[in-house]
């Protein structure tokens, strides 16, 4: 028979059971509902938990630029995440340069076919399950600012429940006197740190991608890693990256505050308006 594995009076192994269970339930809801979810879930650890650790713990002006930081991350993620789901990536009119094979219609360059959506996305990424939307032409801003804040907002959680998670761990801590927190802080410290590492792989990977002036797709066909073919769309690294997050004129400041995201036109031989239209 298999020894009882405990950690701090919690069975791991009942532990996992519950997870998978849990994950179980919550899978045939979409990523958009997930994402929800665990951010609520996040923000009643903070409100419940964090905040009033703060307010007992730090002098009250550390506390009040803490809370400020939060809630600026929080608002910024937001923004960019619902716009990122709401905003069409953008489809084409069925005119353009090549032809969809699935679609058999015209398309201009750099669109592809997305199966899920079922027509051709304009400066198409990928199809992204957590917005349940193509990451393309118009929307393509928003979902990476929504990842850059996610990022920093997985830093923050993690950075400021480390203290008590040590203190859970020598079992020092006042907060964690009350039965009910513990569980509930040592999980979402969990979740932020798995969110941070998450995005730390994914953002730079898509800022690679971007500072080559690529899209995934784009860079698979022309097996880039292999051959080392340069994008014909490429206008220098600091150019493509703004161009990718919607800044003008040199003004990288627009990126701290929720901005609307004006995409540039990569086509430099095709009428834009010609052959694409913004549902």
């Amino acid at each position: 028979m298999m020894a009882k594995i405990t950690w701090k009076g919690i069975d791991i192994k009942e532990a996992t059971a519950l997870t998978f269970k849990i994950l179980k339930l919550v899978m045939p809801v979409s990523g958009v509902g997930m994402v929800s979810t665990m951010c609520l879930f996040l923000a009643l650890v903070y409100y419940w938990f964090l905040l009033p650790y703060q307010l007992f713990t730090y002098p009250i002006l550390l506390t009040l630029i803490l809370f400020l930081i939060a809630h600026w991350i929080l608002v910024n993620t937001l923004y960019n995440y619902i716009l990122a789901i709401l905003i069409h990536p953008g489809k084409s009119k069925g005119s353009g340069p090549s032809k969809c094979r699935q679609c058999r219609t015209n398309r201009p360059e750099r669109s592809h076919h997305c199966k899920t959506c079922g027509y051709c996305v304009l400066l198409m990424d990928h199809h992204c399950l957590w917005i349940n939307n193509c990451v393309g032409y118009y929307n393509y801003g928003y979902f990476m600012k929504a990842c850059l804040y996610a990022w920093l907002g997985a830093a923050y959680g993690t950075l400021a429940l480390l203290p008590e998670v040590f203190a859970f761990s020598r079992e020092t801590s006042v907060i964690f006197l009350y039965q009910d927190l513990p569980n509930l802080c040592i999980i979402a410290w969990c979740v932020c740190l798995a969110v941070l590492v998450g995005f730390t792989i994914m953002n730079g990977w898509f800022l690679y991608l971007i500072s080559l002036g690529m899209t995934s797709i784009e860079y698979k066909q022309l097996s880039a890693w292999k051959t080392g073919v340069v994008s014909p769309y490429t206008r220098g690294t600091w150019a493509n990256i703004a161009y990718a997050l919607g800044v003008r004129d040199g003004r990288w400041s627009m990126l701290l505050r929720p901005c609307y995201f004006i995409p540039y036109n990569y086509w430099s031989t095709v009428d834009l308006e010609a052959v694409e239209t913004q549902y």
